[in-house]
């Protein structure tokens, strides 16, 4: 199909569908979108998107909101414009390519993106207002660093590659359902976090030794180990015995091993331990279950090894880190 047929549809569309006050058209594709707020009204969205013909998504404004809006694109190679008229100074196309995560200031103006059918989107995105953003860049560099990186964020769309540590943040940022009644606290730190990396790799401008590293891995090899991880980041507690996961994978174990650390890097067993000594720490919390019930449910077989990962990785071990934490919340 060309792109003068293409199907026009609005980014204000998107958000309805995720808020289900409209159903996504059939004919159009799916759309899978999920929003989540920090206490101090940092927007999280989730969009997992797949067209059947060829779509552009317009938004004419931002309804009169200034904002600081980060974009992480997962898996796929994708045009974006900002802007609608070319003699604009604030007017830019770009080509956002998979692995990169841009950030740009919306102060009410227009954006547009292209999807091409037959393709599986997959983004997060922040959003926050651009005053509050200020306030974090002034908090975090001297205050020339901050102008400066001010003035690159709020002129133009800045782009760069999406870390090992970014993404590690991101998976907690979806996990972050575990917390129960800390998930507010939970989410407006991680969005803090995962908002500093940005800034810190934007203002230091290290992209080539990522670009180099992550060359060269096979699309459909780099799909199935975030399929992998997302898995571990969501059921932690099954079994992920390397050689039958790389098995399952169609890949060698050494291959496997590489990969995971290629894009993570964290070897494939630390990211699972990790996964899983979160996860008890939620139990502990929010079930008040016992220290083996919470290793039981979370992997773990070993009592003693639990016990000694969970204290190297929270400083304290899980009977005092249970009882410290209902004192708190009982406070």
């Amino acid at each position: 199909m060309s792109r003068e047929r293409k199907k026009l549809i609005s980014t204000d569309d998107l958000y309805q569908y995720m808020d289900g006050a409209k159903g996504f058209p059939e004919e159009i594709g799916t759309a899978k979108i999920r929003k989540e707020k920090s206490r101090n009204d940092v927007l999280y969205y989730s969009w997992d998107l797949s067209f059947s013909q060829d779509t552009a998504a317009k938004k004419c404004d931002n309804a009169g909101l200034d904002e600081v809006q980060i974009i992480f694109n997962l898996n796929q190679d994708i045009e974006w414009q900002v802007g609608e008229d070319p003699a604009s100074p604030r007017f830019q196309k770009v080509v956002m390519k998979r692995g990169e995560v841009c950030i740009y200031r919306n102060d009410n103006i227009g954006t547009s993106m292209f999807y091409p059918s037959g393709r599986h989107y997959r983004f997060r995105s922040l959003q926050m207002k651009t005053e509050r953003f200020s306030g974090l860049l002034h908090m975090l560099f001297s205050e020339k660093e901050a102008l400066r990186i001010e003035q690159m964020v709020f002129t133009r769309v800045e782009k760069t590659r999406i870390t090992p540590e970014m993404f590690r943040i991101l998976s907690e940022i979806d996990s972050a359902d575990r917390y129960a009644e800390y998930k507010d606290v939970y989410l407006e730190t991680k969005m803090i976090e995962l908002t500093a990396q940005i800034l810190m790799k934007i203002a230091n401008g290290e992209d080539k030794g990522i670009q180099k590293k992550e060359q060269n891995i096979d699309p459909q090899d780099r799909l199935s180990i975030e399929h992998l991880r997302e898995k571990i980041q969501l059921v932690p507690y099954e079994d992920y015995d390397a050689p039958s996961v790389a098995v399952k994978l169609a890949m060698s174990l050494s291959k496997l091993n590489r990969l995971f650390r290629q894009m993570y890097d964290t070897s494939l067993h630390a990211y699972v331990q990790e996964m899983r000594l979160e996860y008890a720490a939620a139990l502990l919390v929010r079930e008040k279950i016992n220290v083996s019930e919470a290793a039981s449910r979370s992997g773990y077989s070993n009592m003693s090894y639990f016990s000694k990962s969970f204290k190297e990785r929270f400083g304290i071990s899980p009977k005092d880190y249970r009882e410290r934490k209902v004192l708190e919340n009982d406070l």
